[in-house]
């Protein structure tokens, strides 16, 4: 039986195989509507898109499913943490982004949010993927929409708070992946008087983080150095993740932006609790470079959900993943590429990014991801977990499933790069066995 299920990070999937179809969202819509009800919230939903053709059709079936006694508010193109924004301001009882995030546009999926903006806990979504099991695609259409511009609202949100030219005379490389972000980090950013080295401004419904985006820096990086541009930064085509580009023309970490963040929120007495959140990805010499300084490391599950709800109870207001995912709690509930952004461009006119850099020491590592055609428990995986037991020399090996994507993901942590190279590509390989087998 078909059913919805909810991974790491709200549900992913290709389009054309459920839930990703016009009847999954059906069923989505109904879920929802009935899980609204069950929690005694108002019928009143914000919905906005990416750039992906199939996002306004999958947003229709999702409100046909709602009802029509719904007051149902369609932002349309609008970047994730825009929708977020929305709900939150406008006391929304629900939020949906209709978003497969950084995959390719044949990809879409959906991201919850409750009335604080937040992603919705896991156990919300459990209760909806429940709900969502015994119903039947219900053939009705929905009219009554209400149509905003999502874009439109997130830039007035930005320039009732930050004065014109601010950033004048800098000139910055920005690619948008040609997803949601070229309409409202773009003009911002002109807005701010920077001048702007747009890459993936194109957007066509089909080519959304295609050979661009956070994914893809090569080309951002050759942009920066080529135009000798201040600095250079990369969305993936929903907007809620960033990658930096130094004054030097180096791709900065995500983690090593999440540790030049923590210490200055440190050195200003604005990190509370003296916490940063990251997660088990997170490479081990983040946290070793802040430990000597007095900054403690919370480690969480993958997903920037996991990252609001451990910042939630250990009372923080910073944290993210390495993948370049971060919130700044005090500001907004959930991962913002431009909010970041922003942050980072204020930093680095009082002292340059790569120098803040030199203070985080991060270990040698490599990553990869190995597509599956199922997700075999990792316990019975025999080559790669006997070759894990050999491979003492690597600081640190972490092997998982994506939440998102049939994927197992390896991360190696050891001495020099070249061993992470070599180790890396043994339990790959080792991998593969298994999935033979």
């Amino acid at each position: 039986m078909n059913r919805i299920a909810f991974g790491t990070d709200g549900v992913r999937g290709q389009v054309g195989q459920f839930p990703i179809t016009p009847e999954g969202f059906n069923l989505l819509g109904q879920a929802c509507r009935l899980w609204l009800i069950n929690q005694g919230l108002p019928l009143v939903v914000a919905v906005g898109w990416d750039t992906r053709e199939s996002g306004s059709v999958l947003a229709q079936a999702f409100a046909d499913g709602l009802g029509a006694e719904a007051r149902i508010i369609f932002l349309g193109i609008t970047p994730t943490p825009g929708i977020s924004l929305y709900v939150e301001h406008e006391k929304m009882a629900l939020g949906v982004a209709i978003t497969a995030s950084h995959n390719p546009y044949t990809d879409n999926g959906f991201k919850l949010f409750g009335s604080n903006g937040a992603k919705l806990p896991r156990t919300s979504e459990q209760a909806i993927e429940q709900l969502a099991e015994g119903l039947s695609f219900q053939n009705t259409r929905c009219s009554a929409i209400e149509k905003i511009v999502g874009s439109e609202y997130v830039l007035a949100y930005w320039k009732q708070r930050l004065a014109p030219n601010t950033f004048a005379g800098r000139k910055i490389v920005l690619d948008t992946a040609n997803g949601a972000t070229v309409f409202t980090t773009l003009p911002l950013l002109r807005y701010l008087g920077l001048e702007v080295v747009s890459l993936g401004n194109e957007p066509n419904g089909r080519n959304i983080n295609e050979h661009c985006g956070s994914e893809h820096v090569e080309g951002l990086r050759q942009a920066v150095v080529d135009s000798k541009a201040w600095l250079g930064f990369a969305q993936d085509g929903d907007g809620d993740r960033l990658r930096v580009i130094d004054e030097q023309g180096a791709l900065l970490d995500g983690d090593c932006v999440l540790g030049l963040l923590a210490i200055e929120a440190y050195t200003h007495h604005q990190l509370k609790n003296n916490c940063l959140v990251c997660t088990e990805q997170s490479n081990s010499g983040l946290s070793d470079s802040l430990r000597p300084l007095g900054i403690k490391s919370i480690c969480c599950g993958i997903g920037d959900r996991e990252v609001f709800y451990a910042l939630e109870s250990v009372g923080g207001n910073l944290g993210g993943e390495s993948s370049g995912h971060i919130i700044l709690k005090d500001e907004a509930p959930t991962g913002d590429g431009l909010r970041v952004l922003l942050r980072l461009l204020t930093l680095a006119q009082q002292q340059p990014l790569h120098q803040r850099a030199q203070q985080i020491h991060l270990c040698p590592k490599a990553e990869a991801s190995l597509p599956v055609k199922q997700k075999l428990p990792l316990e019975q995986l025999d080559h790669l977990n006997k070759l894990r037991e050999r491979l003492t020399s690597a600081k640190r090996i972490h092997i998982r499933y994506s939440g998102t994507e049939n994927k197992l993901r390896f991360l190696v942590e050891s001495s020099t790069q070249q061993e992470c190279a070599e180790q890396l590509q043994a339990l790959m390989q080792a991998a593969e066995e298994d999935f033979k087998d």
